[in-house]
């Protein structure tokens, strides 16, 4: 009897420890599809058949761009998307899996950076080493995945999932496994094939749009497996340009001038003045706009010595070298990292399933995401800086 009311009163007291899930939750499901640049959204059906992603658009919520973080790459802003926190304060943040598991909820993670080493429940992170736009090594995920012995459970279930390289055919074999098998309450998947295409091309390639309609017929498969119940969302961290022309400040003015986040930056109010002359002199020199320092603060806080920040037109693309023409040719090929809020430069949101309101509404901030799926799930991010898109 005293060993019964013992352990009647541990069970109420790991309850009552656990972070209480709130009322009206549902299961989730967050597809990232790097690279995803908003125009995509824009191209016409009968140039780009992605049936899924556009049934989502019809059914659910559509933003009509996301401004990303600063710096604008792919593993930054995916980490902000799941802690709501821009990248320079991610390392120590509660990623929303940590906050769902606190909750009681199963979490799982294919080819998401986790960053501080804090993996889901079920987890294929990508690796921070893992160069933009190439190959990568299928061991360099299948090592670090989470519980031991997931990649033979998944290779047993479907022969050929080990491999040379990872690629989206691989995550959306860990992702249909763990949702016909393991069942989570937070599925977040990440596809990168899209993005490396346009890196190795340009924007909205040919080549970029037929990687995107084989995600599609991907997105289609997990959102059959997920069942009716879930609510799915199709998001991306950045946009993308061309990298048609190269600025180099370095070369174009003399004096203390640097380059970070995209932006053209000075500490010395000279250099600034004449940046600002070279600007409106009606010439080409790789400047389009000054961009108001509450801006620059508002993004990259850690920026704090610049008198002046200065914005490079479209494709254009600033770099910190010394040497070569002020104003160049670039690579031609797509290209991230610039800076979040310039004109054009936006990513995807698109979130459909029980209880989303089916529309279009404007811009958002990409921190805005991680409060809105925490919401989704019943949990709090307390750290999160934007707001959820509901109430």
């Amino acid at each position: 009897m005293l060993r019964s009311c013992f352990a009647l009163f541990l069970i109420s007291a790991l309850l009552v420890a656990q972070p209480a899930r709130k009322t009206g939750a549902r299961r989730l499901i967050v597809i990232s599809v790097a690279g995803l640049d908003e125009r995509f959204l824009g191209e016409p059906p009968a140039r780009l058949k992605i049936p899924n992603i556009r049934k989502l658009m019809r059914q659910g919520t559509v933003s009509s761009g996301v401004i990303s973080v600063a710096p604008s790459e792919t593993f930054s802003s995916a980490l902000a998307m799941v802690t709501g926190v821009p990248p320079s304060a991610e390392e120590s943040a509660t990623r929303l899996w940590q906050a769902g598991s606190a909750a009681g909820l199963k979490a799982a993670a294919v080819f998401w950076p986790a960053g501080n080493g804090a993996p889901a429940d079920f987890d294929f992170p990508e690796p921070k080493e893992s160069r933009p736009g190439g190959d990568i090594q299928f061991d360099d995920v299948a090592r670090k995945a989470s519980p031991p012995g997931l990649v033979d459970r998944i290779e047993k279930a479907s022969p050929g999932f080990q491999k040379t390289l990872w690629n989206d055919a691989s995550a959306l074999t860990a992702a249909l496994y763990l949702l016909r098998v393991e069942k989570p309450d937070l599925l977040l998947v990440q596809f990168t094939d899209v993005d490396a295409e346009q890196r190795a091309t340009r924007v909205l390639s040919v080549y970029s749009r037929e990687m995107l309609e084989d995600d599609d017929d991907r997105i289609g498969q997990i959102v059959a497996a997920a069942g009716p119940d879930a609510v799915v969302a199709v998001v991306s961290g950045h946009g993308f340009e061309n990298e048609d022309y190269i600025v180099r400040p370095r070369v174009l003015v003399k004096g203390a001038v640097e380059v970070e986040d995209g932006l053209i930056g000075t500490p010395d109010r000279g250099v600034a003045e004449r940046l600002r002359m070279l600007m409106k002199d009606g010439h080409r020199h790789g400047i389009a706009r000054e961009v108001p320092l509450s801006e620059v603060h508002a993004k990259a806080p850690s920026v704090t010595s610049w008198v002046a920040a200065f914005d490079t037109p479209p494709n254009s693309v600033a770099k910190s070298e010394g040497s070569g023409p002020a104003l160049g040719p670039g690579s031609h090929r797509a290209t991230s990292g610039l800076w979040p809020i310039r004109p054009g430069y936006r990513s995807v949101f698109i979130i459909a399933g029980q209880g989303i309101p089916a529309g279009r509404i404007g811009e958002i901030d990409l921190l805005q995401m991680a409060p809105t799926f925490a919401r989704v799930i019943g949990v709090e991010l307390a750290q999160a800086k934007g707001k959820p898109l509901w109430p």
